[in-house]
């Protein structure tokens, strides 16, 4: 009883903490010009994913599982494209990437070759021939710096679509009360606030997995990522219902970013061995059905499905679903 109450406890602030949380990177991106596409894939999609990083880094040093931190990764890959679904259909009548911005294609697309250089960096070393800068692999040095890469193009390239945009439209302020030293301080905290309550909220699925049976099983792994995954979710959903669709769409194609480059730094805290030869082969499967998971969300950008009338989701968000239950499936019976 005692952790279940945790658990409520523990979920109610993470809503609160995570909502206050989407509204503050919303006054960044009015505040630096920015816009919600990069605050949102930057610096949200880093804040909603600090939880993973955290709970990864402790099962690499800690408990030597890099195979368990590497799957945690691309299960949250696959859970933050799967949120899109779920946002599609809470956003209302109007679909969830209709109402979003076309150029989340960047994102996304750079997210995808981000997954591709992860898989082949498996496959490599599976075959042995991974190569390795010290104890560093390859791989990661690719990623981390492609990552770093990502953020730049997706900010240069936000600047120059919102230049040209209010060239055409007068931009609204909605924050014109708050400061921006206020928001940035406001963001830190509540980011710091996020990564402490996703870690103990992990740290509590942990213990429900233990007292259940299903520590070990591929339920008590699923558990374990819908528990990290939540600041994600949360902070989805609050950001449609701020009306700001864009910030919610590249919080989810920026965190699939971030998530990559933490790969590189589990190879940078692992110092026991080479970390792309300890992860499993089927974590290749994960990334490949990632990837078909990003275009199914880029051809929704670009082809702007209406909505069935009897149903309250596209067809790309029940491509999305069920690309998620099979890949699921698939990755169970391996």
């Amino acid at each position: 009883m005692l952790l279940l109450i945790q658990v409520i406890v523990c979920v109610l602030l993470v809503i609160i903490v995570g909502t206050w949380l989407s509204r503050s990177a919303d006054m960044i991106a009015e505040k630096t010009g920015l816009g919600r596409s990069w605050v949102g894939a930057i610096l949200l999609a880093g804040a909603t994913s600090l939880p993973e990083l955290a709970v990864g880094i402790s099962a690499v040093v800690v408990f030597n599982a890099p195979d368990l931190a590497a799957g945690g990764i691309f299960g949250s890959c696959l859970f933050n494209l799967f949120i899109l679904a779920l946002l599609d259909i809470v956003t209302g009548p109007d679909p969830l990437l209709r109402r979003a911005q076309i150029s989340h294609v960047l994102a996304a697309g750079l997210g995808s070759i981000l997954l591709g250089i992860a898989a082949v960096g498996i496959l490599l070393a599976q075959r042995n021939n991974n190569l390795i800068l010290g104890w560093v692999g390859m791989p990661s040095i690719v990623l981390l710096v492609l990552y770093l890469v990502s953020a730049r193009i997706i900010a240069q390239f936000e600047l120059r679509r919102r230049a040209e945009v209010l060239e055409q439209e007068v931009e609204v302020f909605q924050y014109e009360h708050i400061s921006r030293q206020q928001s940035y301080l406001m963001f830190a905290l509540l980011a710091l606030a996020i990564v402490v309550l996703g870690v103990w909220l992990a740290s509590l699925g942990d213990r429900i997995a233990t007292v259940t049976g299903l520590g070990q099983s591929f339920i008590g792994a699923l558990l374990l990522a819908a528990t990290t995954s939540l600041p994600e979710v949360v902070t989805g959903v609050a950001a449609v219902r701020l009306n700001a669709v864009d910030l919610a769409v590249s919080n989810i194609f920026g965190s699939n970013i971030f998530n990559m480059g933490i790969l590189s730094i589990y190879d940078l805290t692992y110092l026991q061995g080479d970390l792309w030869s300890n992860i499993s082969s089927v974590h290749i499967f994960t990334a490949i059905v990632a990837m078909m998971m990003t275009s199914v969300a880029i051809v929704g950008l670009i082809y702007r499905a209406a909505r069935p009338s009897r149903i309250y989701i596209t067809w790309d968000g029940m491509a999305l679903i069920l690309l998620y239950i099979g890949g699921m499936y698939v990755i169970y019976r391996s």
